[in-house]
């Protein structure tokens, strides 16, 4: 028997993050039907998809992280069925495994920064259990590497910061506690080229590239280069219709 070389063994090795199968979704507020028949997402990696507004992508990210669940089909996420799992297994598998930035950022205004940024560990103990040092300690060495100045911003209600500031604070949030699936819904929407390139340089500096991996969708495609591959929503979705 001949020994397989050695990066497809490596491959093969991979755990697989998400799978889908024989997906069919369908809102109740419109005619809008999304058919997914195999998607499989690997540990490690980091995928763009691209597509025009109202296209799918954020429907597709919230089938991922099971907010909104198919009438048809299966999401397992790291070996655990979303259609198969309880409101408070579905939550749970949520809070341990995603971190989610969001395209308004959805920062509670009043809270501070820090209490902005720790809300990313409220519902997983995982999370919690994931941190190497303190709460204070973690969060200063994220926005550190997000270019944010801890000492000056900790304390700061998020209604004060810049928008620029309060996307950084959202990333934090989102990698803090090292969720192994990071979800990006069109972070840069906001930004000028120039800051859209910085943040996307940002994003991966900041993130942990041993454990957590990338999601995202955006109908920008200018720094397409930095992902390890791109996909159009209409690749992974056979059938979209949007009569």
């Amino acid at each position: 028997m001949f020994n397989e070389p050695y990066f497809y063994l490596k491959e093969k090795m991979k755990k697989t993050l998400i799978e889908i199968k024989n997906l069919e979704y369908s809102s109740t507020n419109s005619n809008f039907v999304m058919k997914i028949d195999s998607f499989n997402f690997p540990s490690g990696k980091s995928l763009l998809v691209s597509g025009e507004s109202g296209s799918g992508k954020t429907t597709f990210l919230n089938l991922l992280s099971g907010t909104i669940l198919p009438q048809k089909g299966e999401i397992t996420i790291l070996g655990k069925s979303l259609s198969e799992s309880s409101s408070v297994k579905k939550d749970k598998i949520r809070g341990d495994n995603f971190g989610i930035i969001f395209q308004t950022f959805n920062l509670l205004p009043y809270l501070s920064v820090e209490e902005n940024i720790l809300l990313g560990l409220s519902f997983s103990y995982l999370r919690k259990s994931r941190l190497k040092g303190s709460y204070q300690e973690e969060i200063e060495i994220l926005m550190s590497k997000l270019s944010l100045n801890y000492k000056s911003l900790m304390n700061r209600k998020a209604h004060e910061l810049s928008i620029g500031q309060q996307q950084r604070v959202a990333v934090a949030r989102a990698l803090i506690g090292s969720p192994e699936i990071i979800l990006a819904d069109e972070p840069t929407s906001a930004l000028d080229v120039k800051n859209k390139e910085e943040f996307i340089k940002l994003l991966f500096n900041s993130m942990d590239k041993k454990r957590q991996s990338l999601i995202m969708v955006s109908h920008d495609q200018n720094f397409a280069e930095s992902f390890d591959s791109k996909k159009s929503i209409h690749d992974i979705c056979g059938i979209i219709e949007n009569d």
